[in-house]
């Protein structure tokens, strides 16, 4: 007991600004009550640290102490959870070496006692001391010379010719000069030629008149650099127009080094660390020149390396870019070279934007997320129906006029069609049926097959979204006429089908006319287009067929169809089609009208296009014998026949369409 009084009276003597106090669970030395609950937490000032040291610890042994027990906290983190009986010498050892709080901090001491104390316990017993933190013996501090502790803080202060950092920590050698008129002379890293100090940062302000530059020359070069090539210490120099640098190892900058500048400044900055020499170098002053670039994406006229005071120059803007004007739009204009070495003009030539494109009819965007549009940015469109197909490929780029245009140079514009219906495909059903004393065609079969319905009854074919051909008898007497065509459908009482105006009907000039009602003595050339007032809409029932790219071969069979006289009595209400096979013309009886290499004759046993059928179309292949890539082409229309439908004596007479495929696209073209 003597011993330990020694110690309690001579720690707080030999701290600086000791403070404190004894610690202990309540009825101590007596034994603590059942049920106790007892805290207290004591706190230091900036700089200082609680420590508390314990003497006695004397609780209740249990399993993790959940019976009777001690914790002690610093500054929210439990430091011990303490129970039993520990010795002095335990308690110095492995306890009270860490009881401790941060500096400014506070340490909390919670005692906890439970319903029973079977044998007597003393509890606990310590002391606690305020003590202030030596910080300059800690690393934290970054003091990078020297370090002066005092009573709740330190401080850093420099050795002789450095001067302290705001940042209060950091010492530097605070060097460099300003030179203001000087036209020549010489710079230095500082105790040049010896090692220069560490953590310089150090400024060399050199300014003269506006109408001159300077020009820097290095002659001695050795700045610390690591040896994975960052720098370590380095110099910059910083000019009117931008910063060159840092520089740093054993290469020079680039010398001479022309600065373009009237006002510059090197900076010279080292860390904590190394032995290098520095750096040294010359300085002079010479006449500005002029950049050889006035501005970004332009060509000088004439162009040479640099200009001097009052050269005159021709600025003209690359191709795809405009000069920033709001009242014109010009490709170039006339800048002078000034003293100082500026342009007398400078305008920015833009890069030509070609906008959003005007997106013709039936066209999309393929991606518009990523849609950019200014000089020779590219974009590509494609068809937004399934029933059209892109006559290119849809690729169009921005060209230097502020237009969309294609490989071929093509404009993109709203009038512009690069999407054509997909011609010659039905829903390939395959069903049998005969025009005359046949079976009737199923919906979506013949899409392309047209129906007048009113007098006089006949078919068209349709070959576009807006043009159809029939028979030229079939129209005759009524190209001022506005027609109603019907499409779409099978049965020609169902309203459930797509009704078309005509705009214009185009007969084949070469056609003898004979009027409304009137049976011509000739069919050659019965031929005539038909142009719909609107687009017709496509879809799965509405399609048109593709044109012949080759003459028939004889022998060769197609498919007829038509809404025309059914078993010799009838007018059919809905759309038949048969197979006819395609004869020599020597073998077929003219009937005394007179047969022309424009007909196409055809017939088969029972098979026969009828009254009614008149325009209606002659295709191939067959509807049962077409491959699923192969396009049904348009052979013939509906032309004359014997009066007595599917006569086995006669055959059936349709115009040849391939003998008019020019007439068909220059008629389509101009109108």
């Amino acid at each position: 007991m003597i011993i330990f009084c020694i110690i309690v009276l001579v720690l707080p003597v030999s701290m600086p600004m000791s403070l404190g106090g004894w610690v202990q669970s309540p009825g101590h030395p007596h034994g603590y009550d059942p049920d106790v609950k007892h805290e207290e937490k004591h706190c230091a000032q900036s700089g200082h640290k609680v420590k508390l040291t314990l003497t006695h610890l004397d609780l209740e042994e249990s399993h993790n102490c959940e019976n009777d027990r001690l914790e002690i906290w610093a500054d929210g983190e439990l430091l011990f959870t303490l129970c039993g009986h520990k010795s002095m010498s335990e308690l110095q050892t492995f306890i009270n070496p860490k009881l401790y709080s941060n500096p400014g901090g506070c340490l909390k001491i919670s005692f906890f006692t439970d319903y029973s104390n079977p044998t007597r316990h003393v509890g606990y017993r310590g002391f606690y001391t305020i003590n202030d933190v030596n910080e300059c013996e800690e690393l934290e501090n970054k003091c990078t010379q020297r370090c002066n502790n005092y009573i709740g803080g330190y401080r850093c202060f420099c050795r002789p010719g450095y001067l302290l950092d705001p940042d209060q920590h950091t010492c530097r050698v605070s060097c460099g000069e300003t030179r203001r008129g000087s036209q020549e002379g010489a710079l230095m890293s500082p105790d040049w030629p010896g090692s220069y100090p560490e953590n310089s940062i150090c400024s060399y302000i050199l300014s003269t008149e506006e109408d001159l530059q300077y020009e820097l020359t290095f002659t001695e070069f050795d700045v610390q650099m690591t040896e994975d090539g960052r720098c370590s210490d380095s110099l910059t120099i910083k000019t009117l127009s931008g910063i060159s640098g840092p520089y740093c190892g054993h290469k020079r900058p680039p010398s001479p080094f022309t600065t373009r500048s009237h006002h510059i400044e090197i900076i010279f900055r080292s860390d904590d660390d190394g032995a290098n020499k520095g750096f040294r170098l010359s300085y002079k002053t010479k006449e500005k020149k002029c950049f050889a670039s006035v501005i970004k994406n332009s060509q000088l006229i004439p162009n040479l390396p640099e200009y001097s005071r009052g050269d005159k120059i021709t600025v003209h803007c690359a191709e795809g870019h405009v000069l920033n004007l709001l009242d014109s739009v010009k490709h170039e204009y006339e800048s002078t070279c000034r003293s100082n070495g500026k342009w007398s003009h400078v305008i920015p030539c833009e890069i030509i934007d070609c906008g959003y494109p005007p997106l013709p009819e039936l066209t999309e965007l393929r991606d518009e997320k990523d849609l950019r549009t200014t000089f020779k940015e590219q974009i590509s469109l494609k068809c937004s129906s399934k029933y059209y197909q892109m006559t290119g490929n849809g690729n169009f780029i921005c060209d230097s006029d502020g237009y969309w245009v294609s490989e071929t140079g093509q404009k993109l514009s709203e009038a512009l069609r690069i999407c054509e219906p997909v011609c010659g495909m039905n829903t390939e059903i395959l069903v049998g049926g005969n025009v005359f004393g046949g079976k009737p065609a199923t919906l979506g079969e013949i899409p392309w097959q047209l129906l007048h319905r009113q007098s006089p009854r006949g078919g068209a074919a349709l070959i576009s979204d807006y043009w159809a051909l029939t028979a030229a008898h079939v129209v005759d007497g009524f190209e001022d006429t506005s027609m109603t065509w019907l499409g779409g459908m099978v049965n020609a009482k169902n309203k459930q089908n797509t009704e078309m105006q005509t705009e214009k009907i185009i007969i084949h000039p070469s056609y003898k006319k004979v009027g409304k009602n009137e049976e011509p003595q000739s069919f050659d050339n019965d031929i005539a287009l038909i142009k719909m007032s609107a687009r017709v809409p496509l879809g799965p029932n509405i399609r048109p067929v593709c044109l012949p790219n080759t003459p028939i071969s004889e022998g060769e069979s197609g498919t007829v169809s038509g809404f025309g006289a059914f078993k010799r009595i009838e007018i059919s209400q809905l759309l038949r089609h048969g197979d006819v096979k395609i004869y020599p013309l020597n073998e077929c009886d003219s009937l005394n009208f007179p047969v022309t290499d424009n007909m196409i004759c055809a017939g088969n046993d029972g098979v026969d296009s009828c009254r009614g059928d008149s325009g209606g179309p002659f295709f191939y292949p067959r509807l049962q014998q077409k491959s699923a890539d192969e396009p049904y082409r348009l052979l013939g229309l509906v032309s004359w026949g014997p009066s007595e439908c599917g006569d086995k004596r006669f055959k059936g007479f349709y115009t040849k369409v391939f003998n008019y495929l020019d007439w068909i696209k220059e008629t389509m073209e101009k109108n």
